[in-house]
């Protein structure tokens, strides 16, 4: 798609996409750690190791912001790349802004909610991969996306909506739950809807891709 520049433009979006996926793995080793019982207090560790590597995908984003201004691609271009790394960019501030809040508010998940919302977080690392390769396909040739490719966009459609039941299904069954006081179903439906929103920060992007491709087809 990008020609000569491409590989140059598309090995620093790598590098950028790299971090944001070391910073969800992380992410999620700190959601089984946390939803398994680990008290908040002892997971001070695994929050800064999220925050170490959001830092690092944010140099990584401006690094390909100063490639930029030696490069010669179209502006439209450099846009649409901008745009992707930039909904990238906040899937490692999410995973960072939830990890945070669950550290320092001392939060505790009731047992029979944590099993949806680790399920959200798998699912999510799943369409993050298929969001990669759709990408790279986008640069290497996206022609590929409108052919034998293209059911990658709607996969990643999919994914989101699978999670979207999941987050509907644990909303219904916290405000039925009488165990539990407003504020506290008001707290988890908080954390269970951002969970739910790095999904749908992928399938944003996913529908980027595809705009980018209907615009540039022949």
């Amino acid at each position: 798609m990008f020609k000569k520049t491409g590989q140059k433009i598309w090995n620093l979006v790598d590098q950028h996409l790299g971090y944001v996926f070391e910073c969800y793995c992380a992410f999620e080793r700190f959601m089984e750690d946390f939803l398994g019982g680990m008290p908040a207090s002892e997971m001070h560790g695994h929050y800064k190791e999220i925050d170490k590597l959001e830092g690092l995908a944010d140099v990584a984003r401006r690094k390909l912001i100063n490639a930029f201004l030696e490069g010669s691609l179209l502006p439209s271009t450099r846009k649409e790349i901008l745009d992707i790394v930039g909904r990238m960019d906040k899937v490692a501030n999410k995973c960072q802004d939830i990890a945070c809040k669950l550290v320092y508010e001392n939060v505790s998940i009731p047992e029979p909610y944590c099993a949806s919302m680790l399920e959200i977080v798998k699912l999510t690392k799943e369409q993050y991969l298929m969001m990669k390769r759709a990408l790279k396909i986008l640069f290497d040739d996206y022609e590929q996306l409108i052919k034998k490719d293209g059911s990658i966009i709607t996969e990643i459609t999919d994914k989101e909506r699978e999670i979207d039941h999941i987050e509907d299904e644990a909303t219904i069954a916290i405000y039925k739950d009488d165990s539990l006081h407003l504020a506290e179903k008001n707290h988890l439906k908080y954390f269970l809807t951002h969970l739910a929103d790095i999904s749908d920060l992928l399938e944003d992007i996913a529908d980027q891709i595809q705009i980018i491709v209907v615009l540039r087809k022949v």
